[in-house]
Parts: C-alpha cells; sequence; structure tokens
C-alpha cells in the first residue's frame, strides 16, 4: 500500500469543495432571511405610519434587499467554484504553452518536461491564474456594490415601473 505525505489534490478539491458550498448555502439562507426582513419591516412601518420614503412596496423591498443582502458569501462561493473549475483547464493550457516553449528552444534541457523550470513555471502560472481570478471576484464585488440608502432610493424612483434598478 502506498504511503501519501501531505495533502493530495482531490482533497484539496473536495475540501474547497465544502468551503464552497458552505458559503453558498450561507448565502442562500441569508438572501431569504432578509428576503422576509424586507417584507416585516415594510409592513411595521406602514402599520405604524413611518415613512418608505415614496417608494411603493415593491420598490422598498428592492432597495432593502439591496443595502442588506449578504452579498459577500455569494461572491466568495462563485470566486472559489471559478478557481475549481478553472483549474483542470489551467492546466492543460500551461502544460500546451511549456510544450511548445520547450519545443520552441530546441528541446533544450532547461524547459524539458518534469524538470525544475517545468515544474516552477506550472506552480507559479496556476498560482498567478488563481490570483487574477480572486482580483476579478474582488473588483466586481465592489464595483457592484450598493450606494447609500439616499442614493438606492433615487434609482429606484428613476426606474421605470416593473423593471427593478
Amino acid at each position: 500500500m502506498p504511503v501519501v505525505h501531505g495533502i493530495s489534490f482531490v482533497w484539496a478539491l473536495v475540501i474547497l469543495g465544502a468551503i464552497i458550498a458552505v458559503y453558498g448555502l450561507r448565502a442562500a439562507w441569508g438572501y431569504r432571511t432578509v428576503a422576509q426582513d424586507a417584507r416585516d419591516d415594510y409592513d411595521y412601518k406602514i402599520q405604524n405610519g413611518m415613512s418608505v420614503h415614496g417608494l411603493s412596496k415593491d420598490g422598498y423591498l428592492s432597495v432593502y434587499r439591496r443595502l442588506h443582502n449578504p452579498r459577500a458569501p455569494l461572491y466568495v462561493a462563485a470566486t472559489l467554484a471559478a478557481i475549481v473549475l478553472s483549474t483542470p483547464v489551467l492546466f492543460v493550457i500551461i502544460s500546451f504553452l511549456l510544450e511548445q516553449l520547450y519545443q520552441f528552444t530546441g528541446r533544450s534541457r532547461v524547459f524539458e518536461p518534469g524538470f525544475l523550470v517545468w515544474q516552477f513555471s506550472i506552480y507559479m502560472l496556476v498560482l498567478a491564474a488563481w490570483a487574477g481570478i480572486g482580483y476579478l471576484g474582488a473588483r466586481t464585488f465592489h464595483r457592484r456594490a450598493p450606494g447609500t440608502l439616499s442614493q438606492e432610493i433615487a434609482k429606484e424612483m428613476e426606474a421605470p415601473a416593473g423593471l427593478e434598478a
């Protein structure tokens, strides 16, 4: 029976899959909870004669959800899923490109498959790709962040009836 030292790649993917599932479930639960909170808040404000800033019920619910939804767990799950799903493709692309480099250099022993430069190149290029995917996830998270309450109300008031902003 072979002795395995360290963590295998398959186990790393399983662990990442579990993390993705936890964050995904946390996001789904949070979105569901915020939707219920929005309805309860609107009903409370209407019953007590409080201001809903001149918004219709759908408009108020839309603003409330945009401001209070737990976006972070959703973006973490999506970014990790993108990393996990793209990793096999990255390995194929990087191996192909390194093979082309090896052929282009006249089959130089420096770039020979399996040697140190080959392995280091795969390691660094995969890490760079993962960092790029993480950067894109964070950038998307921040670009799609909601504004202040007054900005979101103004945005909702400008939106055509029946369409969410």
